[in-house]
């Protein structure tokens, strides 16, 4: 599918901004590399493995420069607008194979981070507390949304599965193909 496609749709393009949105640490309307860090810190240290920290550093450097920069050469001084990053996620989810193959990747090592411990499924207080990570704050109600739009079967619990397919069916699939619209960062804004 092409950028233009996903830009089309008026519901993919605010999923992007709810994401702008929780990724902003600062409200300053800009996404920096500092912020990206910060929440990779934060993620190594709920997972409680030091020796995990240099990969999910790498995942978060990655994913600032693939995706949030649209592939661009980052540095302290990068700083990425709502609108830049719209445009440069539509432009990096259009890769395809090669940007589905990274996101599930991706959203492997984050499922690994959030099942602290290690169940094989993510509990409701795991995910709050990775959104909480996030965002820099608790909001258990858009926790709650995001849960249960991800835990398709309804069981209580989120497995790896409902995870990727979840943050994948955000990201990739364009609302008009697809009925379940997930939420994996809550009520689309």
């Amino acid at each position: 599918m092409t950028p233009e496609k996903f830009l089309s749709s008026s519901v993919w393009v605010t999923r992007i901004k709810t994401y702008f949105k929780l990724m902003d640490l600062n409200g300053d309307g800009f996404l920096t590399l500092a912020e990206f860090e910060a929440i990779a810190d934060r993620l190594i240290e709920l997972q409680g493995d030091p020796s995990k920290a240099e990969a999910v550093r790498t995942l978060f450097h990655a994913l600032f420069e693939n995706v949030i920069a649209g592939g661009a050469s980052v540095d302290a001084n990068t700083r990425i607008s709502e609108e830049e990053l719209v445009a440069n996620a539509a432009k990096a989810v259009s890769i395809v194979p090669s940007a589905e193959e990274v996101g599930r990747q991706k959203n492997e090592v984050f499922f690994d981070i959030i099942d602290t411990d290690n169940s094989g499924e993510i509990s409701r207080e795991e995910y709050r507390k990775y959104l909480a990570i996030y965002s820099g704050g608790d909001q258990p109600e858009r926790a709650d949304k995001a849960f249960e739009s991800i835990d398709t079967d309804g069981n209580g619990s989120i497995t790896r599965a409902e995870f990727i397919e979840g943050h994948m069916g955000y990201w990739f699939t364009h609302p008009s193909e697809h009925n379940h619209s997930p939420l994996p960062y809550g009520p689309i804004e």
